[in-house]
């Protein structure tokens, strides 16, 4: 492991740090279904030791095969074993209903925690989400979040064992009665060296939450920046990168099972001096059928303390995926509705989203930025690179910068405004945005273009045919084959109509298209041209261009540019 990892390794966290996670991980995970496991639990112990109990009877006390007198509470041996095996099968039952449980508490905690994380995100505002990374978001997803059913799957185990310690420890008392004290109170301090001792399975668990977080930035980049990596030749530079960081895993595999091994070979060699020197001490003040059960029991006990010790690492070693888990989601906490956000009822939204407006008007909390869209006119957004075109474009469809927002809808000659984080969910609704650079999904080419939306097959080809992306419609499966984008198969004129497509299929009263005519070749320009021309005439239509022919043909035309002293964000501020 490098040295640099070394120094950066974490100190222990206070152990009522941890406590306070555990309570925490608990309470999410609910109690009901935690006590009801220890419930079973318990029953599953006592089990254990009435079978235990009742084998080594009929082993030490049934003498030979020819004496079939009663043994047992007056039962025959007969009775007896058939006792026994109905215990047997009982406890095999109620292990099959833990294991089940337990099992359907980490799958269901699991699925609960993604789609509780993936619903934050999409909730978030931007600048919540500006504080994240998309590799640590990965990492939560696809592995943090395990760590964390992990581990409450290990405290589960651990409080199940130390149950089923503590039960087997008390009938070590019942059956040794005095001469079992000294037994007892050894295994006793065995219990509290191995609970007490520092593993430093936090330490190497909060390590693994970091190097999660980089093993997904660098595999994100390499599928994501595949194509750039080809073209620079620099495939050697992420290989170096992701080797590094498997390297480091592997040497923290291998200190948790160094640490875990010689503890657990220290903690045993304890625990079979401690019963050793007790037999030795006792000597044949004891009964053979006393003896051997106390054994048994305190080996049972000992097993269980093993399970303690062991669960007790891999919960800490993972709990620090709970940590991270917490301290994300506490960064994309839900916003409360401020009295400043203003929305409109949904059966009002669902009559917007289909009428035609009269006007827009999209400004600031200052009031001094302000935009109008107006019916049946085209308005174009133009300026140099860097000058904030898009970022203007974000903040009017409430994409960016939400809190700050305000929107003035006319309609039929009545007048809503929406405001805030609130309101700029509810425009997401009303406006239909095509960014410059489209994004394609891992789905069918259908669900690309609608993503969810219900609309006529027919229509879908009609809009492929009117911008020349007939062609789609002869791959393998046509629109219901799923895209495979790894070696990004479409061009980026092919990408960007499918965005623009994408938009149009939606059928807003309010279209907002960023660089319509970037990446198209002429005949292609044209063709979008044609269909901005159209729609402008029955909605309101914003772009931002530097296409001369496009800004021709628009109604009203804002220039924005960059003064010196202010960044490219800010400047449309200065305009407008």
């Amino acid at each position: 492991m490098s040295s640099a990892l070394k120094a950066t390794s974490p100190q222990p966290l206070p152990r009522r740090r941890q406590f306070q996670l555990l309570k925490a991980l608990a309470l999410e995970a609910g109690w009901r279904h935690l006590a009801l496991l220890s419930g079973l639990s318990t029953l599953n112990s006592l089990l254990d030791i009435a079978g235990l109990g009742l084998a080594i009877t009929l082993l030490l006390g049934s003498g030979s095969a020819a004496n079939a007198g009663p043994l047992i509470g007056g039962f025959p041996i007969a009775a007896s074993l058939g006792l026994l095996v109905g215990l047997i099968l009982l406890r095999g039952l109620i292990q099959a209903q833990v294991d089940i449980h337990r099992e359907r508490l980490r799958s269901g905690f699991t699925d609960r925690l993604r789609q509780q994380l993936l619903h934050q995100v999409f909730e978030a505002s931007s600048a919540q989400l500006d504080r994240l990374g998309r590799g640590e978001l990965l990492a939560l997803l696809m592995a943090d979040i395990n760590r964390t059913a992990l581990s409450l799957d290990q405290a589960v185990r651990m409080g199940q064992s130390l149950l089923a310690m503590g039960i087997y420890l008390a009938s070590v008392v019942l059956v040794g009665r005095a001469t079992a004290w000294p037994l007892l109170l050894a295994l006793l301090a065995t219990t509290a060296a191995a609970l007490l001792q520092r593993s430093g399975s936090w330490g190497l668990g909060r390590i693994q939450s970091r190097l999660n977080a980089a093993l997904q930035r660098t595999v994100g980049d390499g599928l994501h920046g595949l194509k750039a990596l080809r073209a620079a030749t620099a495939e050697g530079w992420l290989l170096q990168r992701f080797a590094q960081e498997t390297a480091e895993g592997r040497w923290l595999l291998r200190e948790r099972v160094r640490r875990r091994a010689s503890f657990n070979a220290w903690r045993d060699t304890l625990v079979v001096a401690v019963a050793g020197l007790w037999m030795l001490l006792q000597g044949e003040t004891l009964t053979a059928e006393v003896l051997t059960t106390t054994l048994v029991l305190a080996y049972r006990a000992s097993a269980s303390l093993s399970t303690v010790v062991q669960a007790r690492r891999l919960c800490l070693g993972n709990l620090p995926g709970y940590e991270a888990l917490r301290q994300r989601r506490g960064q994309l906490i839900p916003r409360q509705d401020e009295a400043s956000d203003l929305t409109i009822a949904d059966g009002t939204l669902a009559t917007l989203s289909a009428a035609r407006w009269s006007q827009l008007r999209w400004h600031t909390s200052s009031d001094e930025n302000a935009l109008h869209l107006n019916a049946n006119g085209l308005v174009a957004i133009t300026g140099p690179s860097g000058s904030g075109k898009t970022t203007l474009l974000d903040r009017i469809c409430g994409l960016l910068h939400e809190e700050d927002s305000h929107w003035d809808v006319s309609c039929n000659a009545e007048r809503w405004r929406l405001s805030g984080l609130a309101g700029a969910r509810q425009m997401h609704q009303l406006i239909a945005y095509a960014p410059q650079n489209a994004v394609l999904f891992e789905a069918s080419l259908r669900d690309n273009l609608l993503l969810g939306a219900a609309c006529p097959e027919d229509a879908i080809e009609t809009w492929l045919q009117r911008l020349g992306l007939t062609h789609l419609l002869q791959r393998p499966g046509g629109l219901n084959a799923a895209l495979a984008l790894a070696q990004d198969p479409f061009s980026g004129g092919e990408i960007h109509r499918l965005g623009l497509i994408r938009a149009w299929l939606r059928d807003k009263p309010v279209e907002v298209l960023d660089e319509p005519t970037a990446f198209l070749d002429a005949g292609a320009a044209e063709q979008v041209r044609a269909v901005i021309r159209e729609r402008a005439r029955q909605r309101l239509m914003l772009i931002s261009s530097h296409d001369p022919e496009l800004l021709d043909q628009a109604d009203r035309v804002i220039v924005v540019s960059v003064t010196p002293a202010s960044p490219p964000a800010a400047a449309p501020a200065q305009i407008l």
